[in-house]
């Protein structure tokens, strides 16, 4: 059998599958409107259970499928190809985890405290002048400190890092997890 007939296959199988799964929900339906909502219920329970199956399964496919593309690609020499409509681009991407947050809020805080224009106040008991920042340093660190203790930082923005804080550079500050696909691009 040759690939383009295994992909035929496996299209029809695939095709099949979703005309399965809808005579199965339309049926389950059916059968709650008419009453038999604890049978529609328990089917429709299982089948959820059995597409998320699937869906790890063909997940599974794809974890296995897409690095060989990508293998094949690397052998060929190619970072893109095209076979009838599908276009295929191979992409590198950067996946970054464990950030450091304290730090990076604290620098982000501080790049756009630098942005201002520095004041000095004159302090009424001493006579001595007393730069602005200092005086709403405490207001400053107890907003980070409860944003730190509320918010959930899972990503920060790395070119808005780059852009904010010249001179720092983001993978200093997580973990990084370079990853290298086959991406289907629009046709």
């Amino acid at each position: 059998m040759t690939y383009d007939q295994q992909i035929e296959d496996i299209q029809q199988q695939a095709d099949g599958l979703n005309e399965m799964l809808a005579d199965y929900i339309n049926t389950a339906k059916v059968n709650a409107t008419e009453g038999d909502l604890s049978g529609s219920a328990e089917g429709l329970t299982y089948l959820l259970y059995l597409i998320r199956d699937i869906k790890a399964r063909v997940k599974d496919a794809d974890d296995e499928a897409n690095p060989a593309l990508v293998e094949v690609m690397d052998h060929m020499g190619e970072k893109q190809v095209e076979y009838g409509s599908i276009s295929v681009e191979r992409k590198i991407s950067n996946y970054r985890t464990n950030w450091q947050n304290q730090v990076l809020i604290r620098a982000v805080v501080t790049a756009a405290l630098d942005e201002i224009e520095e004041r000095e106040f004159v302090d009424q008991e001493s006579g001595s002048y007393v730069s602005e920042r200092a005086i709403v340093a405490p207001w400053v660190d107890a907003i980070i400190s409860r944003l730190l203790e509320c918010a959930a930082f899972r990503d920060w923005r790395v070119t808005a890092l780059r852009n904010n804080i010249p001179g720092l550079n983001p993978d200093d500050f997580c973990e990084v997890r370079r990853s290298t696909k086959a991406v289907l691009r629009r046709g």
